[in-house]
């Protein structure tokens, strides 16, 4: 069952990994704790002071090369961990938070060669006192990997020992890493391990082949798990409210295309980026602009203004006096009859609508003077109006003097915005 489960998430692993190269979807691997403790039980008894079959090393020192590789390949993911070696028996390290480097230097320190005879091998013993290093381990799963050739030939039956244990911690799971040369110690590890849900893996096989390696350390310290970005924007698809962004759009943390100004429109189709709060945009993101006369509504003080006038920085009809009239004069100049046929044009094609020729002044000047010279001034530009046909019912002139300013007097360029003639329609 292992295997089969295995190979399918191989295949599915596989299969992320064509789909992530095609561009459609990125996975990020995140590795989950299975156990919340181990101890590595290390038999020093003197069968594995005894060379292999043609080998050129102690059962020791491959056991050791294993376990220095072993480590390189256990995540830090907060374990409590210990090594115990027997005979006799004694703690190596821990229980400890888990860390690469002290492990490391604690596994170097073991031998590569020991007595042989005389030293037996009491494997059930060595599991029982396991129970004086778990007693000050913290609560939760305990993963225990035996490293031995099996031959046990001294003291407790190992399997009875195993069975006490798991029946005394029921969190407690057994796995083994088998040197036997011998039948009878390979079955005894194959024994042992099918008392929990442990894994066994040989020797032999560990050193030889890398990816038996790293897949007997997942199996026993963590699993994989895979989480799914299908749009590539970095938040994953459980935690992505919008998951069909397009590629390259930049997102927040929940995965939805940036909208800086919070006018609804996404920074990618926004045009108008910096619109300020509250105001209402078009499908691109820009504000609203209902008379099309180039200035947004919600700065538009003349909203209706009719298609095709001449609107100042506040979007009312407006003709800059400077453009009609010579200074503190109500006379028309010559060059501002095109402009006022544009006026005369707008209201031949607009029939309904009627106007009030506004007149409007800076502060220079008295506000008596001001204000009779922009009566004056709208009184000309009416007069022009009528003198091209338009009917006098639709018109009607007003001076405002320096009442109604669009910009600061306190500057040239805002004196000469003020000084200007508007054309206000009348509802």
């Amino acid at each position: 069952m292992k295997k089969t489960i295995r190979k399918i998430s191989s295949i599915f692993l596989t299969l992320i990994v064509a789909m992530s190269m095609a561009g459609f979807v990125r996975a990020e691997e995140k590795l989950i704790p299975k156990i919340d403790n181990f101890i590595i039980l290390v038999d020093h008894s003197g069968s594995m002071f005894l060379k292999q079959s043609g080998g050129v090393s102690t059962k020791a020192k491959q056991a050791k090369d294993i376990l220095l590789v072993m480590n390189d390949r256990i995540p830090e993911l907060g374990y409590v961990g210990a090594i115990q070696v027997f005979p006799p028996n004694r703690t190596l390290i821990g229980p400890q938070k888990y860390d690469r480097i002290s492990f490391a230097g604690a596994i170097k320190s073991l031998p590569e060669k020991g007595k042989i005879f005389g030293n037996r091998t009491p494997l059930g013993r060595g599991i029982l006192d396991l129970n004086q290093v778990i007693k000050d381990m913290p609560p939760g799963k305990t993963a225990v990997i035996i490293m031995s050739d099996g031959e046990e030939n001294a003291g407790i039956d190992p399997l009875k020992a195993t069975a006490k244990m798991t029946a005394d911690h029921p969190n407690i799971s057994f796995s083994s890493i088998s040197l036997a040369d011998k039948k009878d110690g390979r079955a005894i590890l194959e024994q042992i391990i099918r008392t929990s849900d442990g894994v066994s893996a040989e020797a032999s096989e560990l050193s030889a082949n890398e990816a038996v390696l790293n897949r007997f350390v997942e199996d026993v310290f963590y699993r994989v798990e895979v989480t799914l970005d299908s749009d590539g924007d970095g938040v994953i698809d459980d935690m992505d409210r919008c998951p069909g962004t397009p590629r390259g759009v930049e997102v927040d943390s929940q995965g939805c295309p940036l909208d800086s100004d919070g006018d609804g429109v996404v920074d990618d189709l926004d045009r108008c980026p910096d619109t300020p709060s509250g105001v209402a945009v078009d499908s691109s993101g820009c504000p609203l602009d209902g008379d099309a006369d180039g200035v947004p509504d919600y700065l538009d003080k003349c909203p209706n203004t009719p298609k095709g006038a001449t609107v100042n920085q506040v979007g009312c009809w407006a003709l800059k006096a400077t453009m009609l009239f010579d200074t503190n004069s109500s006379y028309v100049k010559d060059e501002a009859y095109p402009l006022l046929d544009e006026v005369v044009t707008i209201l031949q094609d607009n029939p309904e609508i009627e106007v009030e020729i506004q007149g409007h002044a800076d502060s220079t000047g008295t506000a008596e003077y001001n204000l009779w010279l922009s009566e004056r001034r709208a009184s000309r530009v009416m007069d022009y109006l009528l003198s091209k046909g338009i009917d006098p019912d639709r018109l009607e002139a007003k001076g405002y003097g320096s009442t109604q300013p669009v910009a600061s007097n306190d500057t040239e360029e805002g004196r000469a915005q003020n000084r200007r003639v508007e054309l206000k329609r009348i509802f």
